[in-house]
């Protein structure tokens, strides 16, 4: 059982807020891409690696997700009322910008689109909960099919902490996850529609937005985890560096693999590989967090990263007439597109950091002082 809980002081672990940062970058630059209509123009000998960033960064999330409730669990295991106390701090964590988003989508929606979306709609989708109805499980607002995920995460995850207390029950959780993913993808695509539980135009979204589906990826964080605090931490600094240092060369390697399409969807699938993929990077650069990537910078937008992440689909769709100005003025495809890019940052991260300082650390000050409160 894991006891260093009680050992040590609870303090955020810059690499994990650093990757954050690096995770949702991934996300901006697959969809800065894809969510314009027609899709913005990139060379073709760059493009696999740019256009996998959705699926790959929403994966790394996962990862640092899983490992960050370990870590925060242990942490505070004397807390009295602990699991009330987690979720509050889970609910203040995601809805109150979550709630904004709703907002703004609903207004954008019906003024753009003309598209009103029923009360009932609303209700599923403000209950947080909507990854368990198929035909809401994306979510109105874009991109937020992944709070969906992770709200299941939240509901389940103390149980999974009680009993899982080490690398041997992390490992198995991870077989016991894959079996499951399996069995889950089996039954949706063969019997979903066919039981009454689909609609066939669901299938596709059910199969690749639900939580099951992603399961295997958190058991990977949980792995990683235990592997970094049972094991590495304990050794001397020199040795964790030289393992930080592998693992971080060996994830560069693995992942030069996953990005041909070849191998995307051998063994477990894509899902499942990026889990394993990316638990080498968030391993590697804990034992070795290189400052180039792990700094107070980085670490600071980071924790910004929620708000990067539910904001970007918005800000890249409100402002495609730019990019299209932008690919008229320069000479080449990746001009365009680094140009276009960075105008979408320098607005993100303005956007983000105020989302962050007025909306979410608000939220999580109000979370805070219900428990104290108490």
């Amino acid at each position: 059982m894991s006891n260093h809980s009680v050992t040590e002081p609870y303090i955020r672990l810059d690499f994990l807020d650093a990757l954050r940062f690096f995770a949702i970058l991934y996300v901006v630059i697959s969809h800065l891409i894809l969510i314009p209509q027609p899709n913005l123009a990139i060379p073709e000998w760059i493009s696999s690696f740019l256009i996998n960033g959705g699926d790959a960064g929403v994966s790394l999330f996962f990862v640092l997700s899983a490992f960050s409730l370990c870590y925060s669990m242990d942490k505070r295991s004397g807390e009295k009322k602990l699991l009330r106390n987690f979720y509050i701090r889970r609910f203040f964590r995601i809805a109150p910008l979550f709630y904004l988003l709703m907002l703004l989508y609903w207004i954008r929606d019906a003024a753009v689109f003309g598209v009103f979306h029923p009360f009932f709609e609303v209700l599923v989708n403000a209950s947080l909960l909507f990854n368990l109805a198929p035909s809401c499980i994306t979510g109105f607002v874009w991109a937020s099919w992944a709070i969906g995920v992770i709200t299941i995460l939240y509901l389940i995850f103390p149980l999974i902490h009680r009993y899982v207390r080490s690398l041997h029950g992390a490992l198995a959780l991870f077989i016991f996850s894959i079996l499951t993913s399996w069995s889950w993808s089996y039954f949706i695509k063969y019997y979903g529609v066919a039981t009454g539980y689909l609609k066939a135009d669901d299938v596709g979204f059910v199969w690749g937005f639900g939580f099951l589906q992603h399961l295997p990826v958190f058991a990977c964080g949980i792995i990683v985890y235990h592997l970094f605090f049972d094991y590495f931490r304990k050794i001397n600094q020199k040795s964790r560096q030289t393992y930080g240092m592998i693992f971080i060369l060996v994830f560069i390697l693995f992942y030069v693999v996953l990005l041909t399409e070849s191998m995307q969807n051998i063994m477990w699938g894509k899902k499942i590989l990026h889990g394993i993929c990316f638990s080498l990077l968030v391993l590697g650069l804990g034992l070795k967090p290189l400052n180039v990537l792990i700094n107070d910078k980085t670490a600071s937008f980071g924790r910004a990263s929620y708000s990067m992440y539910l904001f970007h689909p918005l800000l890249i769709f409100s402002i495609i007439p730019v990019y299209r100005w932008i690919y008229n003025m320069v000479p080449t495809e990746i001009l365009g597109y680094l140009s276009s890019l960075f105008i979408t940052l320098v607005l993100l991260t303005v956007i983000s950091l105020i989302s962050y300082r007025y909306i979410e650390k608000t939220g999580m000050a109000l979370g805070e002082r219900l428990i104290s409160n108490e």
